[in-house]
């Protein structure tokens, strides 16, 4: 998350990713591009087996502050480290920790980019990461605890770059944790900072929109697809 972006380019211009192992080596380690969560999540899960761990794949409803999710679209894994259940993730493009989330632990827990916690949602039969937002709770996402086979992740994966409703296919979305802080794209508005301690500018033209990509997410895109992207985010809202 400090290193590789959450982008979701190819999905704006209706590529649907790959998330072969061949294919995500050489976009999010070999060129400078980044992923969504799917891509991001499926290059870190195989890093964890290759360091003797057993990651367990969970889809998850995003909630960003409502009181319940949409469509199973997000991915994460549910960890076991000496019989403690942890949460990792490397692909929420929203405000996601940095560090694992014990998810056997209901308390607070405090850490490089804020403080989490995760609560039981009885109706939705969900548990669900919580961020503290400074002003209260900040729900992120819920999930059921059931196991994603390969084929739901690529099922989902599908769904996310071309179904209509998927916020992907009609938005551009941006985020990468420097060591100046978080910067974070949502079509045209770039935010810096951490809520509630967050500076939006909106971004005004071509040039500067490329220069953004190149110089803030440090993203290699070709000129073509920077027009192109450019005119589908325009005169798109600039707050969700």
């Amino acid at each position: 998350m400090r290193t590789i972006p959450f982008e979701n380019l190819d999905p704006l211009l209706g590529r649907v990713p790959s998330l072969d192992p061949a294919s995500l080596s050489e976009k999010l380690l070999a060129r400078a591009r980044g992923g969504y969560c799917f891509e991001h999540n499926a290059l870190f899960g195989r890093a964890l087996e290759r360091l003797g761990y057993a990651p367990r794949p969970l889809l998850a409803r995003v909630r960003n502050g409502a009181a319940e999710g949409g469509a199973r679209t997000h991915q994460a894994f549910e960890v076991v480290i000496e019989g403690a259940r942890w949460l990792a993730d490397t692909g929420f493009g929203g405000h996601g920790a940095l560090h694992p989330v014990a998810l056997d632990d209901p308390a607070p827990q405090t850490l490089p980019n804020g403080t989490y916690r995760v609560v039981r949602d009885e109706a939705a039969a969900e548990t669900v990461l919580e961020r503290d937002a400074g002003d209260g709770w900040i729900s992120l996402y819920g999930f059921d605890g059931l196991s994603a086979r390969e084929i739901d992740l690529e099922a989902a994966n599908f769904l996310c770059a071309r179904w209509e409703r998927a916020p992907f296919t009609a938005n551009l979305m941006l985020a990468l944790h420097g060591a100046d802080g978080r910067r974070a794209m949502f079509n045209r508005a770039l935010t810096l900072g951490m809520p509630p301690d967050t500076e939006t500018r909106v971004i005004e033209t071509p040039v500067e929109f490329a220069d953004v990509l190149r110089d803030e997410f440090h993203l290699d895109v070709s000129d073509a697809d920077i027009a192109e992207i450019w005119a589908r985010i325009e005169t798109a809202p600039t707050r969700r």
